[in-house]
């Protein structure tokens, strides 16, 4: 592991110089009528007219080390895209993950952006479920999402969506129609679930109250409901290293997801939490064409972070970089998660079998501990330490081991 984050940290060497010179010295061209075309603030910025085009990339090289595995180091992001505004009314976004050759398009929509109350966004981006899972994953406080936003939550799809912000600032919400039921839910199945609905609401509870501390919680409610053709389409689940610990079995019939989430922030420290669902129908998939009681699929996920040495600011620069007389900011995170997936059917024998009316449940637990460091503007370095336990011997990475440790490190530049 030790040359691979070497390697890491000869790449960082490029990037920081580049990135901190970026953030100090903004660069601005002129056309031939002496106006701004390319401006250097949060980013770089072509500026024509009413048009205004900012442009983003995202790149990251992680390194995974386990006792029993060889080290693995692989570039898992290398995205660029645009983020732009026409008139500040019209708001568009476009992005491209350069090594996934099968579904290479991240986030391209549209958006109608008049009025704040009431938007209207079409095109392909995240559906409107889960916390973390709507979180850019550069912005992540872990190396990796949590096991159940990763089983739980679609992910991305075509479809159209309002959203907006009322009350002020205390309440907004996301709802929308979708083609499918996002593109982490079709990983690996027979074919995708059809038509889905979703919704998301987010509010300020205690917004009235004159407790700053109290102000500053946000509670999240989130559903998604479609149909799900027969055949092995279950959701699944896999560990931080991606062993697939919970595989699919034998559905058809409605797929509902609920989650309930909250978060806390208030100086250097943050909390997050939350709890999410998912229930599939097996409607005709016994062995004599009968149905089987539902698959749910329970999980939770709690997280801590902590900046113990120097802050961010709003645009995620740290006060005191790296290069400008002081070392960043660090900060420290912990996080402990569950995911239980199973059926319950009172008399019938536990087993593995797909078509099993009681499926023999599976829990993954995991403790993860991390530090991260903000050397400067655009770059981050994270490092995780996962400690995993998974209760079914026969999915397990190592069936006479049902607890296992593995170490990540990462570091990202995102524009």
């Amino acid at each position: 592991m030790l040359r691979a984050i070497v390697s890491a940290a000869l790449q960082l060497a490029v990037a920081v110089p580049a990135a901190a010179q970026a953030a100090q010295t903004p660069e601005e061209r002129s056309g031939d009528e002496g106006r701004k075309w390319l401006v250097m603030e949060d980013r770089p910025s072509l500026r024509l007219g009413a048009l205004r085009v900012d442009l983003t990339s995202k790149l990251d090289l992680t390194v995974r080390d386990a006792p029993d595995a060889d080290v693995d180091a692989q570039m898992e992001q290398r995205r660029i895209g645009v983020d732009g505004r026409l008139f500040d009314v019209i708001g568009f976004q476009i992005e491209r993950e350069l090594r996934d050759d099968e579904r290479p398009w991240r986030d391209v929509f549209v958006e109608l952006r008049k009025w704040r109350a009431l938007r209207v966004r079409g095109g392909r981006f995240k559906v409107p479920f889960g916390q973390e899972r709507l979180i850019s994953v550069s912005d992540l406080d872990f190396a990796a999402r949590s096991i159940p936003t990763d089983a739980l939550t679609p992910g991305r799809d075509t479809g159209v969506e309002l959203n907006g912000r009322i009350l002020g600032r205390a309440l907004s919400y996301r709802a929308g129609v979708f083609q499918h039921d996002g593109d982490v839910s079709r990983g690996g199945t027979d074919s995708p679930a059809g038509r889905t609905v979703a919704a998301r609401v987010v509010s300020t509870p205690f917004a009235w109250t004159r407790s700053r501390a109290l102000q500053r919680i946000d509670v999240g409610l989130s559903v998604a409901t479609g149909e799900v053709p027969q055949g092995l389409n279950s959701l699944r689940a896999r560990t931080s290293d991606g062993f697939e610990a919970v595989s699919p079995v034998y559905v058809g019939g409605t797929r509902v997801r609920v989650a309930a989430d909250a978060a806390f922030a208030s100086g250097p420290l943050s909390l997050k939490g939350e709890f999410l669902q998912a229930r599939d129908q097996r409607l005709h998939q016994g062995l004599r064409d009968e149905n089987l009681p539902d698959v749910v699929a329970r999980g939770w996920y709690g997280s801590a972070t902590s900046f113990v040495r120097g802050r961010l600011r709003s645009n995620g620069a740290p006060r005191t970089p790296l290069f400008g007389g002081g070392i960043g900011a660090i900060q420290i995170a912990a996080r402990v998660e569950s995911l239980a997936i199973g059926s319950n059917a009172p008399g019938e024998p536990a087993l593995r079998n797909p078509r099993a009316a009681h499926m023999l449940p599976n829990d993954i637990r995991a403790l993860t501990l991390g530090v991260n460091w903000f050397p400067v503007r655009f770059v981050k370095m994270q490092w995780n330490v996962i400690r995993e336990h998974v209760q079914d011997p026969d999915r397990r990475p190592d069936p006479a081991r049902p607890w296992g440790t593995s170490g990540v490190f990462r570091v990202q530049f995102a524009l």
